[in-house]
């Protein structure tokens, strides 16, 4: 028995997850340094798609952003990224509790 959890488990468990890791999100800093640096508004962008970063920009972000000179269309990116996470979590948990019809809430009717 000794044996067979030795010659089964050991490779299963020293084996490495083989899922490549996110890349770390983008900040603030990243994106000025990256329009500074000339980079297009689409790499920009799926960079901080790739990244799944999420922002919560305040006014004197947006402020800030423009005065360093990047394009609207990546800091009204950025304003989205916001509110796509907050669908994608609602959707989430509406499925969860709702939406699916064998979901962990599903109950039969009486008559059925």
């Amino acid at each position: 028995m000794k044996k067979f959890l030795i010659l089964v488990l050991l490779p299963i468990l020293t084996t490495g997850c083989a899922t490549t890791p996110r890349p770390a999100a983008v900040s603030l800093a990243d994106v000025i340094s990256m329009t500074k640096a000339g980079s297009w508004d689409d790499d920009i962008i799926r960079r901080i798609e790739s990244a799944r970063t999420v922002y919560r920009l305040g006014a004197d972000d947006v402020v800030r952003l423009r005065n360093e000179g990047v394009s609207d269309r990546v800091i009204n990116y950025m304003l989205e990224t916001y509110t796509r996470a907050a669908v994608a979590e609602q959707q989430r948990r509406d499925y969860y509790y709702y939406g699916s019809y064998y979901g962990p809430y599903y109950r039969p009717h009486w008559w059925w």
